[in-house]
């Protein structure tokens, strides 16, 4: 088929008018679809939980390309290059996926689920837990280095 052929029977193709029924379908089955994920998103699946909501997601992903972007009815090039994009964006989900997986696993961060080091405990964002002596000289009432009473603060 040529290009010429394919453009006329395109336009052909979006003379036609179609009913709202299909459109209206549609939408009922993205909406199922959506309270599908809020459900399985407040189950909380630990093992496949992220596989599903992507399985989810690339159904109603699938939907609006096929009929609200009008996929169904064009032919060749459009097809072609929706279907190359899927490819490369499945890529660039698998890939890291499969890096991460084969990693060398002290190669992973700490505390990671993917790494047999323990989490590293930084000092900054710890309280200090052992007991100052004399907590201080200023306006607590306690003896200053020199002996003397530590003055307390005057209101006025």
């Amino acid at each position: 088929m040529s290009v010429a052929n394919e453009s006329s029977q395109e336009a052909h193709n979006m003379q036609e008018h179609h009913s709202s029924v299909r459109y209206w379908v549609v939408w009922g089955v993205l909406l199922a679809l959506t309270g599908l994920t809020v459900w399985t998103g407040s189950i909380h699946i630990p093992q496949f939980g992220l596989a599903l909501a992507l399985l989810i997601a690339s159904a109603k992903g699938g939907l609006v390309l096929l009929f609200f972007m009008h996929l169904v009815d064009h032919k060749g090039a459009n097809r072609l290059v929706m279907a190359v994009s899927v490819l490369f964006v499945l890529m660039m989900l698998i890939m890291p996926m499969a890096d991460l997986a084969t990693r060398y696993r002290p190669a992973n961060p700490a505390g990671s689920h993917l790494s047999d080091l323990p989490d590293l405990e930084f000092i900054e964002g710890k309280k200090s837990t052992h007991n100052r002596a004399g907590g201080g000289a200023h306006g607590s009432g306690q003896a200053a280095p020199g002996g003397q009473q530590a003055p307390s603060p005057s209101h006025p």
